[in-house]
């Protein structure tokens, strides 16, 4: 369908991902006149892209496997990583929505069989939900219930300004010229990482990686949510808010997964993180150094050994990993320097320029910990501990460089309403997804948090954004 400029109708929604689409097929659902305009030329965004997990607590597959969990419980796993930098109402309403909107998704077609429950990071509950078809499959369902209902969609439609009524309220978008009218707009038109100038701005720690850093998220994400928000006078939260992982930059290719056989070193030799842990666990190791940069460490014998398990198999399947830390890859990226590899551990230490003692005690430390068959330092598992005791010995820079998800927006409350700078919000805004500010607070939850947050939000968002509006177009049809 085509958007009709004649029409005023109750919401217009900006940006087609996943968020997008729940909004605007809960909005339809509620009785409202529904526009979806997205500025690619298909619906998707970062979901469709997205290896799918959704989290949340107290579900039907939890359930099926015999874990007790709650909206309640992931909640309070959310203040225990967050503290109060993710407000308790948005958390509160997201852990809430999430298991309702997991049975939606499984009602629409969407597979989230219970074996395939995860914990994010091996510590935490099972709460990370994995679909059959990975994100795209999300977003294949979602498409379709859309077109089963009369929302109009345009593609290849950026909006870049909001039109405003006489008493200050949203009413409408305006696309060059042009201006649809509505008495509600949800934004869901993705984060800022396609703007280098907004990034430097909004996430200032990711100008310390240099040019090694780059985006891997929908290409249309490129900050308009924020900017016509703040436009508006809307209090922008989240500076600094992003889920960064870590990369050897040999290529621009998704890292999710890195080598769990290696030692990791900070910029002074010192090891840091376990290296079997979280995505990222890893990457806020390296976030957290006063030089980001990290050095892996190992040796020939584990560079002949370093064949994908079934781990980084299952990975590669969903495409959120390369195979860069392969021997052909790693023989290849010795050749090119990006490798370094020195007969003993003092000559590698030179030659990255780090602190000789420094590196030497840390490969010497670590060492002693495979022959005890224990991580008692920082609790890696046993079976990936592996001694750096052959040369030549090989160290590969990696930095957190490649940008995932943002969290810098427009600030909303529990409704999805988007707040005023100075104190209240602006009436007829409403946003969800990723072009919200704060709602993943200052540390990654875990895997399927993205998701999670942006579907709920979206369901949250389209339901409050036509009850609003069919409140208006019931009374008088016109704006309080």
């Amino acid at each position: 369908m085509n958007v009709q400029q004649a029409v005023e109708y109750d919401v217009i929604v900006v940006g087609g991902g996943g968020a997008g689409l729940c909004a605007a097929i809960t909005a339809a659902d509620a009785g409202a006149r529904v526009a979806l305009l997205e500025a690619g030329r298909r619906v998707g965004g970062s979901t469709a892209l997205a290896g799918g997990y959704v989290l949340a607590g107290g579900t039907a597959q939890q359930r099926a496997m015999g874990i007790e969990d709650s909206p309640e419980g992931m909640l309070g796993y959310i203040r225990e990583r967050n503290g109060a930098t993710i407000p308790e109402d948005v958390a509160r309403r997201v852990c809430e929505e999430a298991p309702r909107m997991l049975e939606w998704l499984g009602e629409i077609g969407v597979d989230f069989p219970p074996e395939r429950l995860v914990s994010p990071n091996g510590r935490m509950l099972a709460r990370a939900h994995e679909p059959v078809g990975f994100g795209a499959k999300i977003v294949e369902r979602l498409d379709y219930e859309l077109s089963r209902r009369a929302v109009d969609l345009a593609c290849n439609t950026r909006v870049e300004e909001l039109a405003l009524a006489a008493d200050g309220s949203v009413c409408g978008v305006r696309i060059g010229s042009d201006t649809i009218t509505s008495r509600a707009v949800v934004l869901a038109c993705g984060g800022i990482g396609g703007d280098p100038v907004l990034l430097n701005r909004m996430l200032p720690k990711s100008r310390r990686v240099g040019d090694w850093r780059w985006h891997v998220g929908c290409e249309s994400n490129r900050g308009d949510g924020l900017r016509m928000a703040e436009a508006l006078g809307a209090r922008i939260a989240g500076e600094d808010s992003a889920l960064l992982l870590s990369s050897p930059n040999f290529h621009h290719d998704l890292e999710v997964i890195g080598p769990d056989w290696v030692l990791m070193v900070n910029a002074d030799g010192q090891r840091i993180v376990r290296e079997d842990g979280a995505y990222w666990e890893v990457s806020e190791a390296l976030e957290a150094q006063a030089d980001p940069r990290g050095f892996c460490i190992f040796d020939h014998a584990l560079m002949l050994g370093a064949e994908p398990d079934a781990r980084v198999l299952e990975a590669l399947a969903q495409g959120t990993v390369t195979l860069s830390w392969i021997p052909r890859v790693l023989q290849e990226q010795l050749e090119r320097g990006r490798v370094l590899a020195a007969p003993s551990i003092a000559s590698l230490a030179a030659k990255a320029a780090l602190d000789p003692i420094a590196l030497d005690g840390a490969v010497a430390r670590y060492n002693a910990l495979a022959a005890f068959g224990q991580d008692t330092d920082f609790g890696k598992a046993s079976r990936c501990l592996k001694p750096i005791v052959t040369p030549p010995f090989y160290a590969v820079e990696v930095r957190p460089s490649i940008v995932i998800v943002t969290g810098a927006g427009p600030a909303i409350d529990g409704h999805a309403r988007v707040e005023r700078a100075g104190g209240g919000v602006v009436p007829g805004l409403y946003a969800a997804g990723e072009v919200t500010g704060d709602v993943y607070g200052r540390y990654y939850v875990g895997s399927g948090y993205a998701i999670a947050s942006a579907l709920s939000l979206g369901r949250i968002a389209g339901r409050e954004a036509a009850g609003m509006a069919l409140s208006l177009r019931g009374t008088t049809g016109e704006r309080a």
